[in-house]
């Protein structure tokens, strides 16, 4: 897409954030629909504060004016550093510790998955190069809470879901 981009190997971090699904081997991701209780196994401590602070330094030293962070409604329960509250404080933040002003962008904040899904199709996302999955493999597993959460939101937009996954649906076969 002639995009500018960098990676960022945060992966020894996570043997420093023991606990979570997303950063210890020995935490089973969950399966199916996002409820409070299961998914709070996928939390990662300070996760977006610090992926946020990396963007920022970055767009500080190129001179760039805007940080953009993909957080959404359905985020707000479950993961504290996706809140409305964490976005207006972390933005307070980074305007006191730069010289300059770097705007913090969250479009999505107030928006569900499936206002997301057609937004993207509006603007022509190649949704099958985006990644949801948070057990990682070469194909989305099908299971786990952001893969079902995935499915709906194809779902409820009445777009059609151009993702592969391991599994045709929950309790059903694989593919």
């Amino acid at each position: 897409m002639n995009a500018k981009w960098s990676l960022v190997d945060l992966r020894a971090l996570g043997a420093l954030l023991p606990g979570s699904a997303l950063t210890d081997p020995s935490v089973e991701v969950p399966e199916g629909h996002y409820e409070a209780e299961s998914m709070k196994a996928t939390v990662v401590p300070n996760r977006n504060a610090i992926m946020l602070s990396i963007a920022f330094g970055i767009a500080a030293a190129e001179g760039a004016t805007g940080v953009a962070a993909g957080f959404h409604a359905g985020d707000h329960a479950i993961y504290p550093d996706c809140r409305p509250m964490f976005v207006d404080r972390f933005a307070a933040m980074q305007l006191a510790s730069l010289d300059y002003p770097i705007s913090l962008y969250t479009p999505f904040l107030y928006k569900s998955k499936a206002d997301i899904v057609k937004e993207g199709t509006l603007l022509r996302v190649p949704f099958g190069l985006t990644w949801s999955c948070y057990r990682g493999g070469e194909l989305h597993c099908g299971k786990c809470g952001t893969c079902v959460e995935r499915r709906e939101a194809f779902q409820l937009a009445g777009v059609d879901d151009p993702t592969e996954y391991e599994v045709s649906q929950i309790g059903g076969s694989h593919v």
